[in-house]
Parts: C-alpha cells; structure tokens; sequence
C-alpha cells in the first residue's frame, strides 16, 4: 500500500518588482543583498518542497501527480477541476503604491483561457501611519472619468478611488471586478484563488532605469470593473476562545483564512483541501501522523488533504491558516455555535440566503 503524504515545508518564491524593497525580510523572508523584493510567494506552483522525500518538487508537480492530496475534493470544486494547487498565497510589501487594478472573475478569465478568476482577500500584517488601500470607486466617480484617468496613466486615476486606512490585523475580501490598488509602507498577507492574472490599469506613470513603463491592460481590464463593489474591512468571528484563541477572517468558496493564537495544544481537523499553516508571530510546531517540523516566522507547513494535525506553540505564538472550506462544516457552523449573526458570517464572504419577510 502506498505511503499516505505527509505535511510538507516549501522554500518560497521570491518575485523582484519595482515598488519591491526589503520589507518582506521583517517577516522572516531571506531577502537577496540588493534586490527589491514585492511579493514571497508561501504556497503557489512555483514554490518548491525544501525537505524530506518530495524535496525539489513544486507544488504545481504535486498537484498534477497527487491531486487527492494535494488539491483535495473540495480544491477541485474550486478550480473548476483543473489539477493546479487551488490556493495562492503571498507576503506582499510595498516600498510605493502599487499599480491600480483589477482581475477577472471565473466567467472571464474561462472566456480569456486564463484559467480560474482571482478573488482575493488581504490580512494587514503592517502599515506605516496614515498609509492606505484603494479600494472601488468613491462617491460620484463614473466608470467613463476612471476610463480616461487611466488612459492617462500618471496615477490620476487614484483620485476617483476609495481611500480606506491600513491598520495591522485588518482582513478584506477583494472581489474579482474590484478597482484596488495596495499603497506603499503595507504589508499584507494574501490568499485567493490560483490565478496571478491581472489587469494593470495605471502604474502612477512608473518607469524603470532605462525610461521603460510596464504594459498596461485598459481594454481586458477596464471590461471586468464592476463599480458595485466597495469592500470593508471584516470583524473577526471567533470560533474558539478558551486557551488559544480562533477567528475566521475571510471565508468563501474559495478560500478560508483563519487566525490561531496558540496558547495550548490545538488540533486542526483533516478537510477537504489542503491547508497552509503560517506563523506570523512567536514559534510553533506542527505533527502529524508521526511527522513534525518546529516553524517560525514566515515559514509555513502545508498539510495535505484529510490529514488531522496538531499545534503548539511559545507564549501568543500567532499563525494564519487557510484552506479551501466547507463552507456549512468548517465555518457557518462553528461561527454559529459561537452565537455569531448570520450577517456577521455573511461579511466573512459565506453565501448565506436572507429570510424574507
């Protein structure tokens, strides 16, 4: 009988871009001498296995070889069945804004042959005072002024967008369709789906050391803006609060995240996904099925699906859990045993019907 797969540990990618710097090494990225750092990618196809039988894999080689393990029931639903890793995953910091942008939902992107749509959802692990994400368009701006702003491309268009203030341990949901942009001195964690499509609407008239500006994508990108949305920031459901604390931050059909303040041991159940484990404070351990690893920050382990796992942990150790949920199982329950409101949920991401009345 083949051996079950075992929690494994990945080497993050590392991607240089020119709103990069070394933020990211605040946060236990081993940053290269020299290099302008904007994104780690913890868990993504190009992250390889660091240890252990699967060492030197990607994660994307996984996923094709082993997708019960690697991608899990609930994964494929989440791809639309296509054997790719079904989270992305990323520390992000920015030394200046970002581009202002927009990706496409699944009906688009499938349209394009640009695989899964990007939904995706920040948690502020840092920001510098007064520094802030532009989020959907403000009161009384029209899709035709943000059309000629960005055509423009001097960063004009950030003036027709919402303005809200990062402050550390802030979660918002990012729909597909969503004008956003995240500005400088942040940094987040990111889950979403799988897909790193997106649609650069206006780059702040950014060039590079030989006077090059970046691609710009007005078409593809200005026909997926839906100016509907205005996401804000989401309040924490707990669903544990005795000696470590839990909390969901985010949880759609995508993606779950969940914050872990580990004070004792906690036992995370096997689900139908695989699930990436992050510290962002203190040190932990993780064991499972007679495999363990200590991890501090930055670092991640990533369990495979339906494997149960334990946690401990110093002091307020702090890890980010994210997986692909059962929506009904793995959050409406637990929130609701905790005598969370159905709108409380609601604003999590869960699609909950509304009773009439």
């Amino acid at each position: 009988m083949p051996q079950s797969p075992s929690p494994i540990q990945v080497t993050p990618s590392l991607d240089p871009k020119p709103w990069g710097g070394r933020r990211l090494a605040d946060w236990g990225i081993d940053v290269p001498a020299g290099a302008a750092i904007g994104e780690a990618h913890l868990a993504a196809p190009g992250a390889i296995v660091a240890s252990g039988v699967l060492a030197g894999l990607s994660l994307g080689e996984l996923a094709r070889r082993d997708p019960g393990a690697w991608i899990g029931a609930r994964g494929l639903e989440a791809t639309g069945g296509q054997h790719m890793f079904p989270l992305l995953i990323k520390l992000i910091a920015g030394e200046t804004d970002l581009s202002i942008q927009v990706h496409p939902d699944n009906r688009a992107a499938a349209a394009a042959g640009l695989g899964t749509g990007k939904t995706e959802a920040y948690h502020v692990l840092s920001a510098a005072p007064e520094h802030d994400i532009y989020l959907g368009l403000a009161p009384g701006a029209t899709m035709e002024a943000l059309a000629a702003a960005c055509r423009h491309a001097d960063g004009s268009a950030a003036n027709l967008l919402r303005r809200v203030p990062a402050t550390p341990g802030m979660t918002i949901l990012i729909p597909a369709g969503t004008v956003h942009a995240l500005g400088a001195g942040i940094t987040v964690y990111e889950i979403q789906q799988p897909s790193n499509t997106t649609f650069r609407l206006d780059d702040w008239g950014r060039v590079d050391d030989l006077g090059r500006t970046r691609q710009l994508h007005h078409d593809e990108g200005l026909a997926v803006v839906d100016i509907r949305l205005h996401p804000e920031p989401i309040a924490p459901v707990v669903i544990e609060n005795d000696a470590s604390s839990r909390a969901l931050l985010v949880a759609t059909r995508y993606f779950a995240l969940e914050r872990i303040v580990v004070n004792d041991v906690v036992t995370l159940a096997g689900v139908d996904s695989p699930q990436v484990v992050t510290v962002i404070a203190g040190n932990a351990s993780l064991e499972a099925a007679g495999w363990d690893a200590s991890i501090s920050l930055g670092e991640s382990v990533i369990v495979p699906s339906g494997l149960a796992s334990r946690l401990t942990g110093a002091e307020d150790a702090v890890l980010l859990r994210g997986w692909v949920p059962d929506l009904e199982r793995d959050v409406i329950g637990p929130a609701r045993a905790m005598m969370a409101t159905d709108e409380a949920i609601r604003q999590l991401g869960a699609d909950l019907p509304r009773k009439s009345c």
